[in-house]
């Protein structure tokens, strides 16, 4: 039960950042338009690969901070080696600022040195809260960053510092909260030995990897389309990425809920109960994500024309997206339990899987038929990216109960859904209002169904209304 909350709270978070993201995205295009947009998302696509390094040393400073209560220099050792990185990359930027500078099409690379740094520090801030236990913490810390970043974003850029305005709202936000989640992790701060990098050292030779795949996911396609297609195209694009990802909050949620429990079976090699949280993981990975895709397929359009009418071109990119995104979701259960179970050089044959066949379908099928390209390349990787998952967490645990019964009912119940709300557009006008009224009508007929005919999901709503 504590487990069941403490995966709602972290998927209220996640949903209340994800409002305000959508509040950052929606103000891009409103005032800068898709090409506007393109800019800000290729400064964060280049932000993003540049921390990837750091990225392993939040995930081992997360898994050995959950293997003990005590406190231990693994979250000092990791902040350091963070920050020292961020140094270097800082050199190169500085020494290269020309070409960056002509790859974002502004004037950008000051400004991202900065970003860089402040987000390692709120990054690693928030994987401290994971690493004890506290993923609530973690998510409504991430949420309240996103709110204050909007805020920050909106004044910047209605005092006329146009697209580098959203750059700057971010740093901002990001170097505020990080300096907060320090404060309220300073009992960790403390001075690290060698062991503690060694043992982060040996964690992170694997999970790099394992971060690269995230990345690779959420910002591999935005980078490759910055060399191939216009900034309206990228724009777009990112727009329907960041829709998908919404549907996809229940899945992470339960994810980082998940992991440091399956730290503590994985000690005690209790495999049966790992398989059974993986199961309850399953139930729960599409939950939202099946009813999206087929939404999407109805009146996805509809939903891009929100941010403003050039964006419906991207309505079967939005479908392709969230069908990849469900496929991952359905991975990521799989690669998280190898995690948790302390299998990462298992975890890194998954994620080279997955970046390999990435990275080579967006080079190839951007260039050969442009946007497009990249949305199959994502849904063909996750593809892999699952089965080859599966493979291995069954080699090593057992088989695994995947709840193909409940799965159904949310096809069913989704299949149902599109043809209510696909009956209903003929009568409602092509506008914001119709258009959330069709979202919403779709939801109230998903939840019924899916209510009526699963009682396992039944039972998780009853339970948790009822605590």
């Amino acid at each position: 039960m504590r487990r069941d909350r403490t995966a709602v709270l972290h998927f209220a978070a996640q949903v209340a950042r994800s409002l305000a993201g959508f509040g950052t995205t929606l103000l891009a295009a409103q005032y800068f338009g898709a090409a506007g947009l393109g800019i800000y998302s290729q400064v964060l696509a280049l932000l993003f690969w540049l921390k990837l390094p750091s990225n392993s040393i939040k995930t081992a400073v997360s898994k050995r901070m959950s293997e003990t209560e005590d406190v231990t220099g693994h979250f000092s050792a990791g902040l350091v080696a963070a920050l020292g990185y961020g140094v270097l990359v800082g050199v190169v930027v500085f020494l290269f600022e020309s070409y960056v500078n002509g790859y974002l099409n502004a004037d950008a690379a000051h400004l991202l040195v900065f970003l860089l740094a402040a987000n390692m520090v709120f990054d690693h801030v928030k994987s401290g809260f994971v690493g004890r236990k506290r993923v609530a913490v973690s998510g409504w810390l991430g949420t309240a960053e996103q709110i204050l970043r909007l805020a920050s974003q909106l004044a910047f850029v209605l005092g006329g510092a146009m697209v580098i305005g959203l750059v700057t709202g971010h740093l901002v936000s990001l170097a505020v909260f990080g300096l907060i989640g320090l404060f309220l992790l300073r009992r960790h701060l403390t001075i690290p030995d060698l062991g503690d990098f060694d043992d982060l050292r040996r964690y992170a030779q694997y999970s790099w990897l394992g971060n690269l795949q995230g990345l690779a996911l959420t910002w591999m396609d935005i980078l490759v389309l910055g060399l191939f297609v216009g900034d309206s195209q990228v724009g777009i694009y990112q727009a329907s990425w960041t829709l998908a990802s919404f549907l996809a909050l229940t899945s992470k949620s339960i994810g980082k809920t998940l992991f440091p429990e399956l730290s503590d079976l994985g000690t005690d090699e209790r495999y049966d109960r790992a398989r059974s949280l993986v199961g309850d993981g399953l139930l729960f990975a599409g939950v939202f994500l099946i009813p999206g895709a087929f939404g999407a397929l109805v009146i996805g359009d509809r939903i891009l024309d929100v941010y403003s009418a050039e964006f419906s071109a991207g309505a079967t990119i939005l479908v392709i997206l969230i069908a990849a995104r469900t496929v991952h979701a359905f991975g990521s259960q799989f690669v998280n339990t190898l995690n948790g179970l302390d299998y990462p050089e298992i975890a890194f044959r998954v994620n080279a899987a997955f970046f390999a066949t990435n990275i080579s379908l967006n080079v190839l099928l951007v260039y050969l038929i442009g946007w497009y390209g990249a949305a199959i390349a994502t849904l063909a990787s996750t593809t892999v990216y699952l089965a080859v998952s599966w493979f291995e967490l069954r080699g090593e645990v057992g088989a695994i109960d995947v709840p193909l019964v409940e799965i159904g009912y949310e096809l069913v119940a989704s299949v149902a859904m599109a043809g209510v709300v696909w009956s209903a557009l003929p009568y409602l006008p092509r506008n914001v209002f119709a258009t959330v009224g069709a979202v919403f009508l779709g939801a109230a007929v998903y939840g019924a169904i899916i209510l009526l005919l699963s009682t396992k999901i039944r039972g998780k709503v009853l339970t948790l209304v009822g605590t």
